[in-house]
């Protein structure tokens, strides 16, 4: 071939599919003989952890672990609460057609609902339902031809921007804090519930080298060796996790993400042999991918006055991170208990949980919707005393701004709750006050067409025998290098014949002079 073709790399990560599927995890809580029998649950909790995940033909095969709570009372002993749990392994299939073996994937997984049944006042049934959403991406890289040199090579290009994904790490750090209970509080006897949320990220590009800043805040709940109180501390645990890799760029788009992979606290008795030290140990999955927006001339279209050529064009799929925005709201909610229930003495701890109901995509901004579950745990006002709880849905309503988004991209969001608080207003009713942050990430696809091959043809008999110069007249549709290409000649030439002020702009039934490349010489 007379010609020399210049090619350029592309990477890219695409996207093969998604699927979404449903499970159920159930478990037995037995109650060993050191704790008091059940009388009444109070509050069912869980979270699920994604332990491995592993792609196949045409599916995810995940496994998982689901961790049940419960929060009891019981009459047994003058105490308020108590609490017992279980864990179930399970294992599923996500199917996601065009999936193969070593590819990638990330796998979503959420509480749609819980429920328990007291078999005995020694043990609970357990179940969970459990929605799943699985993505599967191929790292790839494409050989494009983006420019051909030769003597009077005429060619059409496109300027298109493409998102490479350059740069991917999967790390595992450990977390370790400590809770300092003041004096003005009794000690801890044990610790009833453990939150965790990682916030306030920031993230610094260097060459080389992603630093990654944020904080882990952790919230406790417990009671006092009497018994009879229920305490939330809090502390907030900054960290930082350095990435170090040579295709990491000061300008790349990073897409951090966290998953508490396993938490740990226990009680430490200070120097006076008191228990007001509370020490945690968060082990933290954190993965990152880097995405450079680079700018490609792609060719649409080629050929000389001597020769033509048919250009072979392959299409690619290129999935991208746009970015991530926030979104904090603070809720204030009344609950009034129902006239059949116990009225309240003293409230003793609420707990709340949001779960995401319908998310949606409009031009600039992200709106999720959802209901946060709230469960009131109270002491009750009667004679008899005693430990309830009473469980109510509180809507909420999201909007995220995010400039620039379209609604054909594609959404991920998560909602935690940063804050609660609570103040009993009257025997059936209770003031609460949430902060909750709602933080989506949003996605989107490109496609783009490039040449992967060029191959020469013959100039058609009818082109080579033409005149020197032709009259044309423009038909529908017409733009100068359509007639350009077909009569061998330039556009520059046509325009410089004709006299044209602006190439764009040609109309039907315009009569111009086409000439010959060797005409123009």
């Amino acid at each position: 071939m007379s010609v020399e073709l210049i090619r350029d790399i592309i990477n890219y990560e695409e996207l093969i599919g998604e699927g979404t599927s449903q499970t159920m995890v159930n478990g037995d809580i037995i109650i060993n003989d050191r704790n008091p029998e059940i009388s009444r649950v109070l509050n069912m909790d869980g979270n699920i952890l994604v332990l491995s995940s592993e792609v196949v033909e045409d599916k995810i095969i995940l496994e998982g672990r689901m961790n049940f709570d419960i929060l009891y009372a019981s009459t047994e002993e003058n105490r308020g609460i108590y609490k017992v749990g279980a864990s179930t392994n399970f294992t599923h299939n996500i199917q996601v057609i065009g999936a193969m073996p070593n590819m990638y994937s990330k796998v979503l997984a959420y509480i749609e609902h819980m429920e328990y049944e007291l078999l005995t006042n020694k043990k609970i049934k357990v179940n969970a339902v459990i929605n799943l959403k699985g993505v599967v991406y191929n790292r790839k890289t494409a050989e494009a031809i983006v420019d051909i040199k030769g003597q009077d090579i005429q060619l059409l290009k496109n300027a298109v921007q493409v998102d490479e994904c350059l740069a991917s790490d999967n790390a595992q750090i450990v977390i370790k804090g400590s809770i300092e209970i003041g004096e003005d509080k009794p000690q801890v006897d044990s610790i009833l519930k453990t939150d965790i949320n990682i916030g306030k990220k920031d993230i610094f590009m260097q060459d080389g080298k992603a630093t990654i800043n944020a904080c882990a805040h952790i919230r406790v709940m417990y009671d006092a060796e009497n018994g009879n109180e229920v305490y939330l501390s809090e502390q907030d645990s900054a960290f930082t996790h350095e990435i170090a890799l040579p295709e990491i760029k000061p300008d790349m788009r990073c897409d951090v993400s966290f998953k508490v992979e396993d938490l740990n606290t226990k009680v430490l008795e200070n120097e006076n042999g008191e228990r007001r030290t509370i020490e945690c140990e968060v082990v933290l999955g954190i993965s990152m991918k880097g995405y450079l927006k680079r700018g490609i001339q792609i060719i649409d279209d080629a050929y000389s006055p001597e020769e033509r050529y048919e250009l072979e064009k392959q299409s690619i799929k290129a999935n991208s991170f746009f970015g991530e925005g926030t979104d904090s709201q603070t809720i204030k909610e009344r609950i009034v208990l129902p006239q059949d229930s116990e009225a309240i003495s003293q409230v003793k701890h609420v707990t709340a949980n949001p779960v995401i109901t319908d998310v949606k995509v409009f031009e600039d901004k992200v709106v999720a919707e959802g209901v946060v579950s709230c469960c009131v745990m109270y002491m009750m006002a009667s004679e008899e005393g005693g430990m309830a709880s009473y469980e109510e849905e509180i809507p909420f309503k999201s909007v995220i701004d995010m400039p620039m988004i379209k609604i054909d991209m594609m959404p991920e969001v998560n909602v935690d709750i940063q804050h609660i608080s609570f103040e009993k207003v009257s025997p059936r009713e209770v003031d609460i006050k949430i902060i909750l942050e709602s933080c989506a990430k949003v996605f989107y696809k490109i496609a783009v067409d490039f040449v992967k091959s060029v191959v020469e043809s013959e100039i058609p008999e009818n082109i080579k025998n033409m005149p020197s110069i032709v009259i044309y007249v423009v038909q529908n549709n017409d733009t100068l290098w359509k007639i350009a290409k077909k009569y061998g000649t330039t556009i520059e030439d046509i325009v410089k014949i004709n006299d044209i002020d602006n190439p764009d702009v040609i109309m039907p039934g315009m009569k111009l002079l086409v000439p010959k490349k060797t005409f123009m010489k």
